[in-house]
């Protein structure tokens, strides 16, 4: 079981890396939880370099179409000497999001390197991870919520569905034998931020269980209820 979670971790952290080993400036953590009743959330970016970096920081829609800023950093520009950190705070500006499902932003971190003395060029490096804002509603009802996945049934085909209001990072999905079954590098992007309502085609597989991102950033494994019921039948 070890070596299949390290197997999963792989794949899953492949498709959700967007930092660059070559930055000088990094965030806390790979991915944000926002809750409907935090008045912000704070976030740490560290300096790497022995040169001092300036630093800008915003975030973006990934997937709502209203340009309207809904969340801001604070202090969204500011500089960090040479291994040192800056901490800096996530506010909601704007209440406009859905609040029966969860919502998924960019938290873009852009270093602004020193200027170079001499020829050369210098390369400014963004960050990207993901931060998900969770209504009020639904703070409570959070944890295991991967197990409530479902498969629903076609004429000759299968798909598992994301009948919940939470959206997930999955970096695999297993059989009733707990062998990672093979999808397609589409559905694995899908499923690397799976969405209320998405779907992937799992068809000629018994799904047993799906191995996912927590909020805290460890893998774990979730077996899905309807499995389980299945089972008992």
């Amino acid at each position: 079981m070890k070596i299949k979670k390290r197997v999963l971790a792989t794949a899953l952290v492949s498709l959700l890396s967007v930092n660059s080993a070559f930055a000088a400036l990094a965030l806390d953590a790979t991915r944000y939880i926002y809750k409907g009743n935090d008045q912000f959330i704070s976030a740490v970016a560290s300096n790497a370099s022995e040169k001092e970096y300036a630093a800008q920081v915003w975030l973006d829609n990934i997937i709502e179409k209203d340009t309207r800023p809904t969340f801001i950093a604070t202090p969204s520009f500011f500089k960090i000497k040479g291994k040192g950190r800056q901490v800096f705070r996530i506010m909601k500006v704007s209440d406009h999001m859905p609040i029966d499902k969860e919502s998924i932003y960019w938290l873009n971190l852009q270093e602004i390197p020193p200027a170079r003395k001499g020829s050369g060029i210098s390369m400014a490096i963004r960050t990207k991870v993901k931060m998900i804002y969770r209504p009020e509603a639904l703070v409570e009802g959070r944890q295991g919520a991967e197990e409530n996945l479902t498969i629903a049934h076609f004429p000759g085909q299968q798909w598992l569905v994301n009948s919940t209001p939470y959206i997930f990072a999955i970096g695999g999905v297993l059989d009733k034998n707990d062998n990672v079954i093979e999808l397609s590098k589409e559905s694995m992007e899908k499923l690397s931020m799976f969405m209320p309502g998405d779907k992937v085609n799992v068809t000629g597989y018994t799904v047993k269980s799906v191995s996912a991102l927590s909020d805290y950033g460890s893998l774990d494994i979730y077996k899905l209820k309807q499995f389980s019921k299945n089972e008992d039948k």
